[in-house]
């Protein structure tokens, strides 16, 4: 299956939960910010804790995790050490080193061990941004889908 058709299953999953648009986009964007997380293997548990927390819709926080893919999480976590790279002076980043190593392996946590505060500030500071931006815009997306098939079946209804 190509990848436009997964993001099309998830999209139409998501739009068509029976739950507020709050709610929805509550827990999509819970998710979101928990795939920033660096802690991989924990952030469907973190989502759904999260998202009974604050009251969110679980199914939404867990289709969000799944931002982080193995294509997108070496871009993610680069961007969260640079990111947190402001706040603490790790010096200049050889990513040649990276190189050598799986994204996937224990040598690349021996090689981030220097950079893990930047790595945790980063990330939060990146899937706080994300999570925010995620939410407006499920909100809207899931809105204006709803208001269109209102209108969809108010139309039927009337012929």
């Amino acid at each position: 299956m190509r990848f436009n058709a997964l993001k099309k299953i998830n999209f139409s999953k998501l739009t068509k939960i029976s739950d507020t648009p709050h709610s929805i986009s509550l827990g999509f964007a819970i998710g979101v910010f928990m795939a920033f997380n660096p802690f991989i293997g924990f952030h469907i548990i973190l989502a759904l804790f999260f998202s009974w927390l604050l009251g969110a819709n679980y199914f939404s926080s867990v289709l969000g995790t799944f931002i982080g893919t193995p294509i997108t999480y070496p871009l993610m976590w680069i961007f969260s050490i640079l990111v947190g790279g402001i706040f603490f002076n790790i010096g200049i980043v050889n990513f040649s080193d990276f190189e050598k190593v799986s994204f996937y392996s224990w040598e690349f946590f021996d090689l981030i061990k220097p950079f893990f505060w930047a790595f945790i500030v980063g990330s939060t500071i990146l899937g706080f941004i994300s999570g925010f931006l995620s939410y407006f815009l499920t909100k809207k997306i899931i809105i204006f889908y709803r208001k269109t098939k209102s209108k969809r079946k108010q139309k039927l209804n009337n012929e």
